[in-house]
């Protein structure tokens, strides 16, 4: 039963998360779209460098403040979720992961995190076969190290 309500929160959401993005709820405004996209750039650009730690706190407030395309929403969950498994949070990792799936993320951003959460549980080869996709999907993402 809890893994059914996790996922009926996750789809909820995701649905809310949607309708903040694409214009159907409370309109956000031209500065928060401007700070969302900033803390998205500067949280990616920490998570380019390794810094996954530096990147958690900024992707919070990127997604927290509507102000994100639903493809930046989806791609900002998945980059929290890798956040998320660096920092050992393997339940906030898999949450945010199943949140950004129903979203239609990009595939290789899906795998990446996947794979990123799968190495955390320990799971060595379901983990590369993940980074494998990732990478067949995009050869120029960076796999972590």
């Amino acid at each position: 039963m809890q893994f059914k309500t996790g996922l009926l929160l996750n789809w909820i959401y995701l649905v809310v998360g949607l309708l903040l993005t694409t214009g159907c709820g409370p309109r956000v405004s031209v500065d928060d779209n401007r700070n969302s996209q900033v803390a998205y750039d500067e949280a990616l650009n920490w998570i380019d460098s390794g810094s996954y730690s530096q990147a958690l706190p900024l992707l919070d407030k990127a997604i927290a403040s509507g102000g994100l395309s639903a493809d930046y929403f989806a791609t900002a969950l998945l980059m929290r979720s890798r956040c998320y498994s660096d920092a050992g949070e393997l339940e906030k990792a898999q949450a945010d992961l199943e949140h950004a799936e129903q979203g239609s993320p990009s595939p290789a951003q899906l795998q990446l995190a996947k794979g990123s959460l799968l190495a955390k549980q320990g799971k060595k080869a379901e983990a590369d076969a993940a980074f494998k996709a990732a990478k067949r999907a995009d050869p120029s993402i960076k796999l972590p190290k």
